[in-house]
């Protein structure tokens, strides 16, 4: 049986759709599966139970400015199905399951992670005709979710982090907009704490789809979340590299704690290294975190030598490649 649930931390393609056009678009994915016995004897972890859960990106420059539509935007105020309450009446034909979370307030014009960027993603969708509008039932997009609680936050992010984001809120009402990483580069935005709950919650929200779906259905559907603030610079102690929470690491919790998906992996390849998820589960023998990415790129950390702590020891894993290395490189 397997649980696929990739959730969109960037405004990034779903890998499949990148091996067809892939000058144009950027990806990243994190998925949830039960592996295969081969991979589990890998890792050493023999349990049948094992839950791998995988979060990937991989970074392309477009060719063309793209073009953007306004009514996208509508996706911005989506909010997760409750536990109990299954978002999909029929699993039958569902192939894919997917939430989008635009977070247009938390925006700051001309910077690099702006509020253009998932409405970008979303046309493109659009045009490749990938959207229940041409695929009917094999595409279901979740309109009902809820944010994630303040309770989902803490499970990564320490509660002082949590309360202090929330109080600067005030500020950023008043000034506009605030830098919140000191003399960093993540900036909030009035509605960034809000929005930033929406996009955890998103992520949450697949869990509880794909997990629920597998206990009923042999092949349930691949979920993903199209999701910013982005997250896996966010460090437990505070904010990092234009992300505000993890939504990897507090998906990868959630479904530890209320699902009793016991182990998880976690794949992340981007240019950057992915050190907020990776210090997040850096002593958790339960959390396998592998990384690859550009070498000396930014944050600098993600080095060969940084295998874990602890009980954790051997499971984080960094491959850090040479720039310009491409797909055949990485496989």
């Amino acid at each position: 049986m397997t649980l696929f649930i990739s959730v969109y931390e960037l405004p990034l393609m779903e890998f499949r759709i990148l091996q067809q056009s892939p000058s144009r678009y950027a990806g990243s994915f994190l998925c949830l599966v039960k592996p295969r016995l081969g991979i589990r004897k890998f890792f050493g972890w023999s349990s049948a139970n094992t839950t791998f859960l995988q979060k990937t990106s991989l970074r392309i420059e477009p060719r063309r400015q793209p073009q953007y539509r306004s009514e996208v935007n509508r996706g911005a105020v989506l909010c997760s199905t409750s536990l109990n309450d299954s978002p999909l009446a029929n699993y039958d034909n569902v192939k894919i399951v997917y939430s989008i979370a635009a977070a247009t307030g938390h925006n700051k014009e001309s910077h690099p992670e702006s509020h253009l960027r998932v409405p970008a993603i979303a046309n493109a969708l659009e045009d490749m005709e990938l959207t229940p509008k041409f695929l009917g039932s094999n595409i279901i997009q979740l309109e009902n979710y809820k944010p994630a609680s303040v309770d989902d936050i803490v499970s990564v992010h320490s509660k002082s982090y949590v309360a202090g984001l929330e109080k600067a809120m005030d500020r950023a009402s008043r000034d506009g907009l605030i830098l919140i990483e000191g003399s960093g580069p993540t900036y909030a935005t009035a509605t960034t704490f809000n929005e930033s709950l929406v996009a955890a919650g998103a992520g949450i929200s697949l869990v509880d789809s794909v997990v629920k779906a597998s206990q009923t259905h042999k092949n349930p559907p691949i979920g993903f979340a199209l999701i910013r603030p982005p997250g896996h610079h966010a460090v437990p102690k505070g904010p990092m590299g234009f992300c505000v929470f993890g939504n990897v690491a507090i998906a990868a919790r959630y479904a530890q704690r209320v699902h009793g998906l016991k182990r998880v992996f976690i794949i992340d390849f981007d240019a950057h290294h992915g050190n907020g998820t990776s210090d997040a589960f850096y002593d958790d023998p339960d959390i396998f975190f592998l990384s690859t990415h550009q070498d000396g790129s930014y944050p600098g950390t993600g080095k060969m030598d940084e295998v874990g702590r602890g009980d954790g020891e051997g499971t984080t894993l960094n491959i850090p490649l040479p720039g310009g290395s491409g797909m055949m490189l990485m496989c």
